[in-house]
């Protein structure tokens, strides 16, 4: 399976957002790891709906990369972005 069809549009922004901070392979790892952790199912099913879940599930990890306040303001832009 090609890369692209390992992620929706929704996932895609998700992991286009996360790479700004934590790198492009990094990103699209969470992305993965974090969909699965929170839905059960791979980051190809994920859609707007989903982002509330996904992003709660990011929560915690973020704010040990970047911080609670910077982690705040990521996951503010994907619920913006990716969840509308």
């Amino acid at each position: 399976m090609s890369e692209a069809r390992q992620f929706s549009e929704t996932a895609e922004k998700i992991a286009s957002r996360l790479a700004t901070y934590l790198g492009p392979h990094t990103g699209r790892a969470a992305v993965k790891t974090y969909t699965q952790k929170a839905l059960g199912r791979g980051a190809e099913t994920l859609q707007c709906a989903d982002v509330p879940a996904v992003v709660e599930a990011l929560r915690p990890m973020l704010k040990t990369f970047l911080g609670r306040e910077r982690s705040d303001v990521v996951l503010r832009l994907i619920q913006k972005e990716a969840g509308q």
